[in-house]
């Protein structure tokens, strides 16, 4: 079960300070106002910035003022985490612990009296592993042999559609008196691959239900279960998906089917050259493509490689990174602006993306970021295929085949209606996915060659080889900045290579492995200097590496009160 399951104290329940561009907003529940734990205060957007103390609360209070009193809250703990994370949380803790998202954006809180809490800390007894349960897309619940509930996964709480919290520690007799786990529990046969119906919701599920002993005695019953439809939307994608693969693996059998374009692309690794073929097979149609992939993936030089091989090669190609245009310029730039359509208008007029791009293609990469209202207008042009200018007021008829890219999620997206569900799909005609370099290491080492050939070339030095050491270096970094981030390595090291042999000392000082002990500027440096040095490193890259504290603290074997203190010392922000 997942935090955001336990959330007890709901966010219209808490008393909130909302720091906006003027007065502070106080947003709190009736009789709330003045409780021993004063209230938290959040930004315009609802991150949490801390908490004021109640005897602060009386009076009107300036957005100065409020910023200048906020005092830090302790402990917070996200949404994503394992609930058993909260038990650590609350030993010598009294006050509510604050849920956020990873955007740090308020939840609401998990009281310290929470029932479910105190009946998690004895279910170790029935689940040894929590995290793997909880990774499961398979709902999972077990009674005892009193027939209470004593554990709920997080997909039960999105099967049934209620927090796992409000479900532990109650019997199931209350919860769904006809249940199956009690027929089981008084010794009805098991339930294998069965489908049954839990009434209470009206869902049918494919279900299996077993009891389980110790010492010879039964202690409880464990059932686990998917929605029978979604049961048969997967088989018949994974029926789809074998097609794909099937017609993939056809089209792999010889690379040399891939146009020149793409064999400029280096890569061997098995999911690479299926996001190459399926990209070489759309090329020369004009089917709406989206490239998916983290940032330095390749996303960019993907698209001209399509463009390249398409049938209009010979028209534009215009580019637009929709995340690094402001606002306010983005539509201008995209459909162009009559003369006199604001101040500073260019006399004449100017043309858009759109329409240097006629009878080309488009790139808009960063999709994702465009605003709700460029969304909007962007499908228009998409539907219509022509598009007005601003200050215009006539119509101007475009023939552009659209290539787009992002790095967001764009499912996740339009379920929460950051991103227009029928421009996704007017967009997403066809999606092609760059893996991420940790995710095809098997290819660093022709990279390697690759980067290191082209940059001998550009710089005018002579042949150069990668050592031993560098080799595995590079194959056991994670590679954040992907493939970009390889090329800046080795564009560094080889021009700072002297020979014709590149070492570990020509490398970007974040990838030498004993950079805290040997490094030329470190020589005047006391023991515990670079003691400090190495752990200041160590928590910087862990932190990078897993994204939240809880994560954190485990892999560096550490207590809370330590980690933290560690933070402060060092100054450095999660």
């Amino acid at each position: 079960m997942l935090v955001q399951d336990m959330i007890d104290i709901p966010l219209e329940l808490l008393s909130v300070f909302k720091l906006g561009a003027e007065d502070p907003v106080f947003m709190s529940h009736p009789g709330n106002r003045g409780d021993d734990q004063g209230a938290v205060v959040v930004d315009e957007n609802g991150c949490l910035l801390g908490r004021i103390n109640s005897r602060l609360l009386k009076g009107d209070l300036a957005p100065e003022k409020v910023r200048s009193i906020v005092e830090p809250v302790k402990e917070t703990i996200l949404e994503s985490e394992n609930a058993l994370e909260l038990i650590d949380l609350f030993n010598d803790r009294k006050s509510p612990v604050y849920v956020v998202d990873r955007q740090n954006k308020l939840l609401g809180a998990v009281s310290p009296g929470n029932k479910a809490l105190r009946m998690l800390s004895g279910m170790k007894e029935y689940v040894p592993f929590p995290n793997i349960f909880d990774a499961m897309y398979e709902a999972v619940i077990i009674i005892d042999s009193g027939g209470t509930i004593v554990y709920v996964n997080h997909a039960y709480s999105n099967i049934v559609g209620v927090p796992g919290g409000k479900i532990i520690g109650r019997k199931m007799e209350e919860v769904e008196p006809s249940s199956m786990c009690l027929k089981v529990l008084r010794g009805h046969p098991p339930i294998i691959n069965q489908k049954i119906v839990i009434h209470s919701i009206g869902v049918e599920v494919l279900a299996n239900i077993t009891p389980f002993f110790v010492n010879g005695k039964i202690k409880g019953v464990i059932s686990v279960f998917r929605n029978v439809y979604e049961t048969i939307n997967l088989s018949n994608e994974l029926e789809r998906m074998r097609d794909i693969a099937q017609y993939l693996h056809n089209e792999l059998k010889s690379t040399s089917k891939l146009p020149d374009p793409f064999k400029k692309l280096a890569g061997n690794n098995v999911y690479f050259r299926q996001a190459l073929v399926l990209a070489a097979t759309a090329a020369p149609t004009d089917a709406t493509v989206m490239v998916r992939g983290e940032s330095g993936s390749g996303k960019e030089i993907l698209a001209e490689a399509i463009q390249r091989s398409s049938l209009r090669r010979e028209y534009p190609f215009v580019k637009v990174n929709c995340a690094s245009i402001p606002e306010s310029l983005l539509e201008s730039e995209l459909f162009g602006y009559e003369e006199g359509a604001f101040t500073g208008a260019k006399k004449g007029g100017k043309p858009g993306k759109f329409e240097l791009a006629h009878r080309g293609t488009i790139f808009l990469d960063e999709v994702g970021d465009m605003s709700p209202a460029m969304q909007a207008k962007l499908l228009r042009v998409l539907q219509e295929k022509e598009i007005e200018r601003v200050g215009g007021n006539k119509t101007i008829p475009v023939d552009v085949r659209v290539i787009s890219a992002t790095n967001k999620d764009l499912e996740t997206m339009v379920v929460k209606k950051q991103f227009r569900e029928d421009l996704y799909y007017r967009l997403n005609v066809i999606p092609i996915f760059l893996p991420p370099l940790r995710r095809r290491k098997d290819d660093i080492p022709l990279l390697v060659d690759h980067f290191v050939r082209l940059y001998c070339r550009e710089h005018n030095r002579g042949k150069a080889i990668v050592s031993s050491g560098v080799m595995n270096t590079l194959i056991g970094h994670d590679w954040p900045g992907n493939v970009r981030e390889l090329k800046n390595v080795i564009e560094h090291a080889v021009v700072l290579c002297p020979g014709d042999m590149i070492t570990a000392e020509h490398l970007p000082r974040y990838l030498r492995r004993e950079d805290s002990f040997n490094h030329a500027d470190r020589k005047q440096e006391t023991l515990p200097e670079l003691v400090e040095q190495l752990e200041k490193e160590v928590i910087t890259g862990v932190l990078k590496k897993y994204g939240n504290k809880s994560s954190a603290i485990k892999a560096l074997g550490i207590s809370r009160r330590t980690f933290y203190l560690k933070l402060k010392k060092y100054q450095l922000t999660v």
